[in-house]
């Protein structure tokens, strides 16, 4: 393809901000100070009197104040906010009624998936009402939950516990008011949402919510609401209040507080997932639990703008994690069914939210299992007579990083784990699948060792040999094509991938690399290798200056001591300008030239990686080799070829 321009390349490639396990509540409940003495996070605590707090309620009570006005708010938890909505702010204010005076509350904001973003604690002292104002607040629907304790800084007996839903989407200053009492006459139970319609197989949680007669949400004994099903053949729902659509129909969620007795309950309407077939499915598998994920939005919000073809559906696995990067649009890992919208807004159907694993855990996108989960949900719920599967995230090429790169990882970076789907794990990964197109959206995969593992996985593999900038591919530009013509050839549809990348005006400036591989040719490529390798074997003798010469002057990708990726036809080429090296090489190379040229169907670069010709391959020296031996012999490459043996002794 043409070239482009000069300059910087932004890398997929980043340093590892390592992961750390998640605290528990009650470590997160050691960890609060007292108010009265220090401001911590952003979040303070005053004293106020008990006229400043009842003239504050408004007659509001528990409800939702957005943009300086009261209102009930109409979003449901985890709901995302409309592009340029403010922070919000919390004023947060308790009645402590008949508790100890020791008494203490441990006060959080939880997202949709119970994730903790905010944690703070009020003592009561000598004071009869607390306030928190809390500030700077990350726009969103999330849950109040605080929790009552007989003794200061968050220990003792708990005493009671309420949640409620608050709406930090509006607009102005955003504020929200949020009252609790303890001990004040009770007078409803209600749930948030207020109705809730899902497709079968999708889980949406529910907030129930005590309130006293003053409007304030009241705190009640732990374990005394419980939940029910009337129909449980269409709904089902945990002890945590958690909503399953199972089949098609309607039925009642009833909350019941136990002591009160008093109940609330919210309609469910559960909708058939209706299976249809279209020409194209692409799943994309992000992995956004890393310090991508703000261009895990703009790549959503890019699908959206090319969603507007029933035949070619979008089908989304995604995952952010607050506990990593607080700053992510959401915490945990939701399915998305991709919905036409060209604003700013994640418009898209929320198929699946809160998934977790067995232990109650958000999935492990760096698990190959759950790839391999994602896949067989995706295909049994959007059959097409294509597919196509996009794998988002950081990548390594072949090989694991070492630790100075942050961390042993292959490709699908989860920093909430720490783990990673290594390249021999692609069929555990991807399962007995065939996808007409497997594209890595993720640096240096592009090289013939990933390729070849999974020539039996895919048709055509695509990918960069670069570290691309970190926005990856501009979605919507890569598949308009199909979008406008689902029905043309799949080859030709690859061409997407290569022209929207290095047709990119914002990476005009930076390193781009972008290749398709038939792997139907991959196996006379690796033949060609395998020759390649024993000829440069026997004569290991002869080629003592040439090889490193070569090495230091071929296209690379990102080096570094342990990475020593190059271009392999630039490898080749070199080979053959060597007066010195011997003929058989020489001959060798030629035909290794002619089976990549045959394997790389379409192929782009910029001038910033002038050397590109579509695949990349190892081409590290005997020195490295062994640290790295016990990996590369995993790859199906070493089983298939002796490149490995040639790496054993290249000098």
């Amino acid at each position: 393809m043409g070239e482009g321009g000069v300059g910087h390349s932004l890398h997929k490639f980043s340093v590892h901000f390592g992961s750390s396990k998640r605290p528990t509540e009650n470590e997160d409940r050691g960890k609060c100070v007292n108010l009265l003495k220090m401001r911590v996070s952003g979040w303070i605590m005053v004293a106020v009197g008990l006229a400043t707090f009842l003239a504050g309620c408004g007659g509001g009570g528990g409800g939702v104040t957005t943009g300086g006005s009261t209102g009930g708010g109409t979003r449901q938890l985890g709901d995302i906010c409309p592009a340029g909505t403010p922070a919000g702010t919390l004023n947060y204010r308790t009645t402590w009624g008949t508790s100890p005076s020791a008494a203490s509350q441990v006060v959080q904001l939880l997202d949709a998936n119970g994730q903790v973003i905010r944690t703070e604690s009020l003592d009561r002292a000598s004071q009869s009402t607390g306030q928190i104002i809390a500030s700077s607040l990350t726009p969103g629907v999330y849950e109040l939950r605080a929790r009552l304790y007989a003794a200061e800084g968050g220990t003792g007996t708990e005493l009671g516990t309420t949640s409620q839903v608050l709406d930090f989407c509006g607009t102005g200053s955003n504020t929200v008011n949020a009252n609790t009492s303890f001990g004040t006459t009770p007078q409803a139970v209600s749930l948030n949402p207020t109705s809730l319609t899902l497709k079968e197989q999708a889980v949406r949680r529910v907030i129930s919510t005590v309130w006293s007669v003053d409007g304030s949400a009241r705190f009640v004994t732990p374990g005394s609401i419980s939940f029910a099903s009337s129909a449980t053949g269409t709904a089902t729902v945990s002890a945590a209040g958690v909503v399953t659509g199972v089949n098609a129909g309607t039925a009642n969620i009833t909350s019941t507080w136990a002591e009160g007795p008093l109940n609330g309950s919210v309609g469910v309407t559960i909708e058939d997932l209706v299976i249809t077939r279209s020409k194209w499915t692409v799943l994309v598998y992000i992995n956004a639990a890393n310090d991508l994920f703000q261009a895990s939005d703009l790549n959503v919000n890019q699908m959206e703008r090319v969603a507007n073809n029933p035949d070619v559906r979008f089908v989304v696995q995604w995952k952010q994690s607050r506990d990593q990067f607080p700053s992510s649009s959401f915490d945990g890992v939701r399915r998305y069914l991709v919905k036409y919208d060209t604003t700013g807004n994640i418009a898209s159907e929320l198929v699946q939210n809160n998934m977790v694993n067995g232990l109650g855990q958000p999935l492990d996108m760096g698990d190959p299992q759950t790839l391999n989960d994602f896949i067989t949900w995706g295909k049994a719920n959007y059959p097409a007579d294509r597919y196509c599967l996009v794998v988002w995230n950081h990548g390594n090429g072949w090989k694991r990083s070492n630790l100075e790169e942050g961390g042993t990882r292959g490709f699908s970076y989860d920093d909430e784990y720490g783990t990673s789907i290594q390249t021999w794990e692609i069929d555990e990964a991807l399962g007995s699948n065939v996808f007409d197109i497997l594209a890595w959206d993720a640096s240096l995969m592009q090289m013939v060792e990933v390729a070849y593992e999974a020539r039996n996985r895919a048709l055509y593999v695509v990918g960069s040999e670069e570290s691309p900038p970190a926005d990856g591919y501009p979605y919507d530009a890569v598949f308009d094509g199909f979008r406008d013509n689902p029905d043309a050839l799949t080859a030709d549809l690859t061409l997407g991938f290569v022209e929207a990348m290095v047709n990119n005006p914002p990476y005009a400036t930076r390193k781009i690399t972008q290749s398709v591989i038939d792997t139907s040719r991959l196996p006379a490529l690796a033949t060609a290798v395998d020759i390649l390798a024993a000829n440069l074997i026997a004569q290991e003798a002869n080629l003592q200056t040439i090889v490193p010469l070569i090495r230091a002057n071929a296209q690379a990708y990102s080096p570094n001591s342990t990475r020593v990726y190059r271009d392999l036809i630039d490898i080749c080429t070199r080979l053959n300008a060597e007066a010195g090296t011997p003929a058989p090489v020489k001959a060798a190379a030629t035909d290794v030239i002619t089976a990549a040229n045959n394997a790389i169907i379409h192929e782009g670069h910029n001038n910033q990686s002038a050397g590109s010709r579509g695949v990349a391959i190892d081409f590290m020296g005997k020195d490295l080799y062994p640290s790295l031996r016990p990996d590369y012999e995993r790859l199906k490459w070493a089983a298939d070829t002796r490149w490995n043996e040639w790496l054993a002794v290249a000098p």
